[in-house]
């Protein structure tokens, strides 16, 4: 035994990794760095920089402790972006303004956002001040005077150990009245945006003999389609992320070991959103974010833009994705059964070529999908529903915001003339897959408005499913919440979404 735990760790030690050597500018500075593999930004801070002001405490997106902000060229603007430092790839900061609270302000001299936080007594045990203070510079950076609705969603994706909300939100109110961005964007930070825009350098791969074990051996960053392809063609068994905020976890607290990570989220390519003749098209690059600033989707798939504000924080939604969301077949993905209702189609893409399939035949199991090896989501393809169809979706679960679902439901229904046409309803979390209802359309298709019988109808499709228990709620509960939502859903219906 001793003799093979020997021979694992010369392996180990012989085990040659592919660091990504990047440039960006941390807190002003312009530095050069050579991140190990699937490091997070939280660890290059901590163990590279010495910099401990972002704080470690969830290492899953759950509390906000570790947010810092992120500036860089988008669309042709500088944002300003909160995100999870202990998820944020750091090889993804190439180009990027990197800002901390080391690089704020001074005990002599306090940036507004602290000085006003100080006066209001918001500090308390000050583990998570940190993470509140860069939450609210990302939010009065990119706008003036926020409303109490925005400053509410900018500060959602924050825990405060000792409970002192109200004196944040006293601290932030006084900030949204009397200062702009001017005046929360520090001179050193004006100074770098320039600079940002002029980008060009390009990153590099330096290998290095592993005297650390690292649970990751490549991070690839593909930046075009066609570099891409080669790389398909060369790691046959990488993993794929986009955002990276479900495989990040599992690395960083289950400690899963993933040889080859590629991430696509550089893929310009896979940035778009388009209205076309086979509807609305969304790039798997698109983040959340992205989304909810869409006119687009605004516009003609309003339903979306309101589940999408629902869906973990705001520091998650400025890089996960909808394509993530899918890809990793949770049965409980927020988004699953809204797509599966609006008949939402997929294009993936392989070195062989571009093949496309309906999102309700891609789920096979749990967790399982029709996606074959070095084969991508490039795009979703959601149909443009009819002006008049009554679509909703509803998530059940124990916290508002930065919460996974216990059960979470969609509904379409398209009457025309007094008589129901289309009639689709979809679950999360009561099977191993997302899943539409097969009876639903049966007790509807055909009817008129007096034939509907809410209450009987919920309780035929609450038998249809057959849900498990687990710590999100017991079968009992979720058959339960099953009916409520279809008789809600069919009430709300006949009130005022039938068409006559």
């Amino acid at each position: 035994m001793e003799v093979h735990n020997s021979e694992n760790l010369i392996k180990l030690l012989q085990r040659t990794y592919n660091f990504n050597k990047i440039q960006f500018w941390l807190n002003g500075e312009y530095i050069t760095a050579e991140i190990p593999p699937a490091q997070t930004t939280l660890e290059f801070l901590h163990n590279n920089q010495h910099l401990y002001g972002t704080k470690c405490s969830c290492n899953e997106g759950d509390c906000g402790a570790c947010t810092v902000v992120i500036a860089y060229v988008k669309e042709g603007n500088i944002v300003y972006e909160a995100i999870n430092s202990c998820l944020y790839n750091a090889a993804k900061l190439h180009g990027k303004h990197l800002i901390t609270i080391e690089g704020l302000g001074t005990p002599e001299h306090l940036h507004p956002i602290q000085e006003v936080m100080y006066k209001q007594h918001s500090l308390q045990c000050g583990y998570c001040s940190p993470g509140f203070v860069m939450s609210l510079f990302a939010l009065l950076a990119n706008s003036s005077h926020p409303d109490e609705e925005e400053i509410l969603a900018a500060l959602e994706g924050n825990l405060c150990r000792c409970g002192s909300y109200q004196s944040i939100l006293r601290a932030t109110r006084e900030l949204s009245e009397n200062f702009t961005p001017s005046d929360i964007i520090p001179d050193w930070c004006r100074a770098i945006e320039p600079r940002l825009f002029c980008f060009k350098d390009k990153s590099e791969t330096v290998q290095r003999t592993g005297k650390l074990f690292f649970p990751c051996t490549s991070y690839l960053i593909p930046r075009s389609l066609p570099e891409l392809k080669d790389i398909l063609q060369d790691e046959p068994e990488a993993v794929f992320i986009t955002g990276g905020t479900d495989v990040m976890v599992r690395m960083n607290i289950q400690k899963e070991e993933i040889p080859v990570l590629i991430d696509l989220s550089e893929l310009p390519e896979l940035k778009q959103i388009n209205y076309t003749n086979q509807g609305i098209i969304i790039g798997a690059g698109v983040t959340y974010s992205d989304i909810q600033h869409s006119g687009i989707i605004k516009s003609d798939l309003p339903s979306l833009y309101e589940l999408v504000n629902k869906i973990a924080s705001r520091q998650i939604r400025n890089f996960a994705t909808l394509a993530g969301n899918i890809a990793n077949a949770s049965p409980i993905g927020d988004t699953l059964p809204l797509l599966l209702v609006m008949d939402a189609s997929l294009t993936l893409l392989s070195s062989s070529g571009i093949r496309e399939i309906s999102l309700q035949d891609f789920f096979l199991d749990y967790r399982k999908t029709k996606l074959q090896p070095k084969e991508i989501i490039k795009e979703i393809i959601i149909p443009v529903p009819a002006k008049d169809a009554f679509i909703r979706t509803t998530k059940a679960a124990k916290r508002k915001a930065v919460d996974i679902s216990s059960v979470v439901s969609a509904i379409k229904i398209v009457s025309e003339k007094g008589i129901i046409k289309e009639a689709q309803l979809a679950f999360g979390g009561v099977a191993p897959i997302p899943k539409l209802s097969s009876k639903f359309p049966e007790l509807l298709i055909g009817k008129s408005k007096e034939e509907i019988k809410p209450l009987e109808f919920a309780e035929i499709i609450a038998a249809e499913f057959r849900p498990i228990s687990d710590v999100r709620g017991s079968k009992e509960y979720r058959q339960l919440v099953i009916r409520n939502q279809v008789l809600n859903y069919l009430q709300e219906f006949l009130e005022g979404g039938f068409n006559e």
